[in-house]
């Protein structure tokens, strides 16, 4: 387990960490405000939304550098909201926990689309080769743990705070939401830290087959994804493949390399699990969303 001051290290080097501190201290949020889990959470999606690799002027690796060098007088914050023990969801596990599966219209139309409570095994997955860009497989089911919040708050979920806020969200309403129930025993990596991700990849990655720095992602947002899993190996060790809200916060867009293989996280862009397996014990629908949310606004990098 690492120490506080170690937790703080890893935060202030990674730039959604550093944005949202950042964001926070420039719109008054002290570490009572952050310990709101549908506020931290729509400061996240707003903070990772800024940081997209398309950004234009001043460019997202300028502005990855510059919330760095910001988040450099804040170390108090910082130690305030990692030691806060209102925090620890931040780290929650998915086995065990309830997530929401969210399906905008345009996804509902796709025949035939993965159903959680019936995804085929590895063997009949053809979908799951290994997507270097995207860095998941296609044929998966992607959720989000249900925060602890009050009934009715708009962002419950990373999930929501995504289809609010996120960069690549353009949802076409209704939004069909399904609660469903993890198995206490489903077998799921957990990543926490830019690390995990790099080791998940180097375990089930293949560097022969790897093909390379995608052009326009490394000249637009100057981030080399590196390796990924192959995903259909990946699936006989585990289930699905969780990103916790703390890995989000100090492992996107942070690279880590190991000799000659390199990887960044760069396309979760939310709490989220990807599952390649079906590892639920229940399914309830819930109400739709049936317009666009009505996300309270929050302080902007640029």
């Amino acid at each position: 387990m690492r120490d506080l001051a170690e937790r703080a290290d890893d935060f202030s080097r990674a730039p959604v960490a550093a944005a949202v501190f950042v964001l926070a201290d420039r719109g008054g949020l002290d570490a009572d405000a952050l310990a709101n889990p549908a506020l931290v959470t729509a400061l996240a999606s707003s903070a990772i939304a800024d940081l997209t690799p398309w950004v234009p002027s001043p460019g997202s690796a300028r502005l990855r550098a510059q919330v760095l060098e910001q988040v450099r007088p804040l170390r108090s914050l910082v130690n305030a909201v990692l030691a806060d023990p209102r925090n620890t969801w931040w780290q929650q596990p998915a086995a065990g926990s309830n997530q929401v599966h969210l399906v905008d219209q345009r996804a509902a139309e796709r025949t035939p689309r993965p159903d959680p409570m019936h995804l085929p095994t590895s063997a009949g997955m053809p979908g799951l080769w290994n997507v270097t860009y995207a860095q998941r497989p296609i044929d998966s089911v992607l959720t989000s743990t249900l925060l602890p919040v009050r009934d009715g708050e708009v962002i419950a979920s990373g999930g929501h705070g995504e289809l609010a806020y996120g960069w690549d969200a353009d949802p076409i309403y209704p939004v069909a939401q399904t609660r469903l129930k993890v198995d206490s025993h489903a077998r799921v990596y957990e990543i926490t830290s830019a690390v995990d991700w790099h080791a998940l990849a180097l375990t089930y990655g293949d560097p022969e087959t790897h093909p390379g720095p995608d052009r326009s992602l490394l000249n637009c947002g100057g981030i080399d994804h590196g390796l990924a899993p192959t995903w259909n190996a990946v699936t006989r060790d585990y289930d699905g493949v969780h990103l916790t809200f703390a890995g989000l916060l100090s492992a996107l867009f942070v690279p880590v390399r190991t000799g000659a293989v390199s990887t960044t996280l760069w396309n979760w862009t939310s709490e989220c699990t990807c599952w390649l397996r079906t590892a639920f014990t229940s399914s309830t629908p819930s109400a739709e969303l049936p317009t666009e949310l009505e996300a309270p606004e929050m302080p902007r990098l640029w």
